[in-house]
C-alpha cells in the first residue's frame, strides 16, 4: 500500500512538472500567434495599393460582393434571404488599417442607394491594441421607416434583458453593426474574405482551405449563429459549398 502511495504522489508530482512545462509553452505559442498577426496585419497594410487597383476591377462585376459573402462557407450561414436583399446594394467592403498599428481597422461596407437604410457606409471600429480587450465603435444604422432587419432581434434583446443576439439563430446579420463585440466576425471579414475576395468569387477557395477558415473562432455575437451548420456543410461537400452560391435563404419570421 505504501508502495502504491508513493508511487501515486510521484506521478502527480511528474504531472504537475508537466503542466508547469506546458504553460511555459503556451506562452511562446501565444507570442508567436501575437507576432503572426501583427506581421500579417502589417503586410496587409502593404497591400492597400493593390486593393485599391482591385477597386477599380471589382465595381465593373454585379454584385461581387454579395456572391463573395454567399460563397463564403461560414459568413453565408449568417445571412438571412431578406439580409442578402439589401446585401445586393453593396458596392464595396474597405477594411481601412491604422498606419501607426496596423492591427486595428475598420470594417466599412460601401453602399448605393437603397430602400433599406440612408448610410452610404455601414463601420466597425477594432481596436486590438490591448490584448484581450478589443475596443469596438459601432457606428448607427440610419433604418428607414419599417426596413429595420434588426427589429425582431432587438425586440427579443430587450425582453430578455440581453446583450447576446446570437440566442436568436435567424437574427439579422447586420446585427453584428450593433454587437458590442463581433470581433471574430470581423477578424474573419478583414483578414480572410477582404484578402481573399477574388478567390471567393470565383470559387478557387477549396477543401485544402478548411483548416484555416476554421481557425477564425467565432463564438460571441450574432456571428456565433451557425457557425456549426457553415462548419458541417462546409465539410460535407467540400469545393461544391464555394463553387456555388447558396439558391435558397431562410425567410424572415414574421
Amino acid at each position: 500500500m505504501t508502495s502504491e502511495n508513493g508511487t501515486d504522489i510521484e506521478l502527480e508530482r511528474s504531472l504537475e512538472a508537466l503542466n508547469a512545462i506546458n504553460q511555459d509553452i503556451n506562452l511562446i505559442v501565444e507570442q508567436l500567434i501575437d507576432e503572426e498577426a501583427a506581421l500579417h496585419a502589417k503586410y496587409e497594410l502593404k497591400k492597400a495599393p493593390l486593393y485599391k487597383k482591385r477597386q477599380g476591377v471589382i465595381a465593373k462585376i454585379p454584385k461581387f460582393w454579395l456572391t463573395c459573402l454567399e460563397k463564403h462557407p461560414i459568413i453565408t450561414s449568417l445571412i438571412e434571404m431578406e439580409d442578402a436583399e439589401a446585401i445586393s446594394y453593396l458596392e464595396d467592403i474597405e477594411i481601412e488599417r491604422s498606419i501607426e498599428t496596423p492591427i486595428n481597422y475598420k470594417v466599412m461596407f460601401v453602399f448605393g442607394e437603397n430602400p433599406y437604410f440612408s448610410n452610404s457606409k455601414l463601420i466597425k471600429e477594432f481596436d486590438l491594441s490591448d490584448k484581450g480587450n478589443a475596443k469596438v465603435t459601432n457606428h448607427k444604422i440610419d433604418w428607414k421607416s419599417g426596413k429595420d432587419l434588426t427589429a425582431t432581434a432587438k425586440k427579443e434583446e430587450a425582453e430578455n434583458d440581453s446583450d447576446d443576439f446570437s440566442e436568436n439563430e435567424e437574427s439579422s446579420f447586420f446585427c453584428w453593426f450593433d454587437d458590442e463585440n463581433g470581433s471574430e466576425l470581423a477578424d474573419l471579414i478583414a483578414n480572410d474574405l477582404f484578402p481573399n475576395a477574388g478567390m471567393y468569387y470565383t470559387g478557387a477557395v477549396g477543401s485544402d482551405d478548411e483548416d484555416e477558415l476554421l481557425s477564425f473562432g467565432l463564438d460571441s455575437g450574432v456571428e456565433n449563429a451557425d457557425l456549426d451548420s457553415g462548419a458541417e456543410n462546409f465539410d460535407e461537400s467540400d469545393d461544391e459549398v464555394v463553387e456555388d452560391a447558396p439558391v435558397t435563404k431562410r425567410p424572415k419570421r414574421e
